[in-house]
């Protein structure tokens, strides 16, 4: 848990307090992920995952505070470009200015699971890979998730790739379902990187099942009160919002708006789902919550 997260920018200031689970919800184009990729930036490391996603940055002056460690920021700016390298295949440049100062003793790491792609398959069908021991732990981690079907079968890190053994059956993960494939890669970024942070952008793109989204809710929830992740932070346009209350009795809903935001808990969500999609909730005009 985190006991405070702030965010500063834009002449406005976003606090959350006791943090486990967070779901952001509001309109197209509110700020949403920018509000993701500012706490992503208080580490430097993020700023290739945010460039592949976006292909530019350019943040000023802002501030996050984690637990009391704050890192102000007077200007982020980074972007990928072509540039000639010969009439067929153009080279990419990358460039970035970090004018960042302070630190948290916290990893932050931000995923943006509609990137998720695959390149094309090698070929692996045609001898045995056996698992090593950390293909073991991470299937131990995430058998939960794992339908009784595949249960009984290995997924198997290759090169830029998955494949899924079973007996003598062999296939690539992707075969399994675009969803599977997807929260497999979600779930060993988390497990190879173990930031004390996670912040999803757009956490419907994993393309999950209503029932298996849930499933992966929980399962997040039960990983942080392990100690194994500090919290985890996602934006959403979908029902994921409601699927996390159902799941998390500790979980933040944040209604954000341009100019304003309004912060519920899992009681307040609720007393007004009967009644109120909070989707439509954080399109109104709010009373900014000052407690």
């Amino acid at each position: 848990m985190l006991n405070k997260l702030s965010v500063a920018y834009d002449n406005r200031s976003i606090s959350l307090e006791n943090i486990t689970t967070v779901a952001i919800v509001g309109d197209n184009g509110v700020g949403k992920t920018s509000f993701l990729e500012r706490i992503a930036l208080t580490n430097e490391n993020n700023i290739p995952t945010i460039l592949n996603a976006k292909g530019d940055i350019d943040y000023e002056n802002f501030s996050v505070n984690i637990d009391g460690e704050e890192v102000k920021c007077e200007h982020v700016i980074a972007e990928r470009t072509r540039v000639p390298f010969n009439s067929v295949v153009p080279a990419i440049s990358e460039m970035y200015h970090y004018d960042c100062k302070g630190s948290t003793k916290y990893k932050v790491m931000i995923v943006y699971p509609y990137t998720f792609r695959t390149f094309a398959h090698q070929s692996h069908y045609d001898i045995r890979i056996m698992p090593n021991d950390e293909d073991m732990k991470f299937n131990n981690m995430i058998k939960e998730l794992i339908d009784e079907e595949f249960i009984d079968g290995t997924i198997i890190r290759v090169v830029d790739d998955f494949i899924y053994e079973k007996g003598d059956n062999v296939t690539y993960l992707d075969n399994l379902g675009r969803g599977i494939s997807n929260m497999v890669k979600l779930l060993w970024l988390v497990y190879y990187h173990k930031p004390d942070i996670l912040l999803i952008d757009d956490i419907e793109t994993l393309n999950l099942h209503p029932k298996r989204l849930q499933a992966l809710l929980k399962w997040f929830v039960n990983y942080i009160r392990e100690n194994k992740l500090k919290a985890m932070l996602f934006s959403t346009n979908s029902d994921a919002y409601y699927y996390l209350a159902e799941v998390d009795e500790r979980a933040k809903f944040l209604l954000l708006q341009k100019d304003n935001y309004v912060v519920m808990d899992t009681e307040e969500v609720f007393d007004r789902i009967d009644y109120e999609d909070l989707r439509y909730t954080a399109l109104k005009v709010v009373e900014k919550d000052e407690s």
